[in-house]
Parts: C-alpha cells; sequence; structure tokens
C-alpha cells in the first residue's frame, strides 16, 4: 500500500484565516454601505431642509444687481441665481455674503450676465448648518426660491 502522509492546516490556523476573512468582508461591506448614508446637516438642532420653511425674503433686480430683504428669522449665507425662461433654468451665478443676512437686513449681490426687460430671475436661498463639528453650506429646493422679473 502506498502510505502518503497527508498534512493539513492546523485548527488554529484555519480559524484565524476564517475570522480574518470575515472580519475583512465585514469592513469592506460597512464602508460600502456608508458611502449611501450622508452625514445630516442642522440648524439650531432640527434638520436643515425644514428650516429653509422658514426662510422669507424679498428680493429685486435694479440695473445689474439683486436686492435681496431678509424678512424671516433664519441668517441668509448667500443665494443661487438662476435665469427662467420658458420653463427652463440657466444656472447664472452664486455668491456667498462676507457676513450672514439677519432680519430686516439687506445686501446687494451683482449679477454677472446681462438680463433683458422682461427676463425672470430665481433666487435660491443659501444658509449655513452644522454638519458635526463644521459649518456647511446647504442650498434650499427651489421651491423656496423667489422669483423678480427684470425692468429697465
Amino acid at each position: 500500500m502506498n502510505n502518503l502522509k497527508k498534512r493539513g492546516i492546523s485548527p488554529v490556523i484555519a480559524t484565524v484565516l476564517l475570522v480574518s476573512i470575515a472580519l475583512t468582508l465585514a469592513v469592506i461591506i460597512f464602508i460600502w454601505a456608508r458611502s449611501f448614508v450622508s452625514e445630516a446637516i442642522t440648524k439650531d438642532g432640527q434638520a436643515i431642509n425644514l428650516v429653509c420653511e422658514d426662510i422669507s425674503f424679498d428680493a429685486e433686480y435694479n440695473s445689474g444687481q439683486v436686492l435681496i430683504v431678509n424678512r424671516g428669522n433664519v441668517p441668509l449665507y448667500g443665494v443661487e441665481l438662476s435665469k427662467v425662461s420658458l420653463g427652463s433654468r440657466t444656472h447664472i451665478g452664486e455668491g456667498t455674503f462676507i457676513q450672514p443676512v439677519g432680519t430686516g437686513e439687506s445686501v446687494g449681490i451683482s449679477v454677472g450676465e446681462t438680463l433683458a426687460a422682461g427676463d425672470k430671475i430665481s433666487i435660491v436661498p443659501i444658509i449655513l448648518g452644522e454638519q458635526e463639528e463644521y459649518k456647511k453650506a446647504f442650498v434650499c429646493g427651489e421651491s423656496f426660491s423667489v422669483e423678480s422679473t427684470v425692468t429697465v
């Protein structure tokens, strides 16, 4: 008879290999799944998209500038400007203010693009929220925008 000595790995080494493979797979799955969940941005302890509902401001285009007056209790950090024509929006600029615009305060922002009389400009507010220990700008949706008609 052929007497071959078959040797395998010891049970201890096999167990260590199985545990390390399982941990490696768990870490890979955790990192992959974490990319789907974004960190929540908050303002004054509540979700920032809920704060957008409390924003109230007036905007008026005049001679290449948009004058913004904050009527609400939420400070504005900046605005995003779009030209509205025939149901489409064309992004024409974005600006942040030197200091947040508080209640009753006003600020003017230059529009880089020339606009003709009758054009409409959409102004979307940008507010500042907290994400962990950092401040982060958040652009509210188009549903919170204010439109202004250009008059020359």
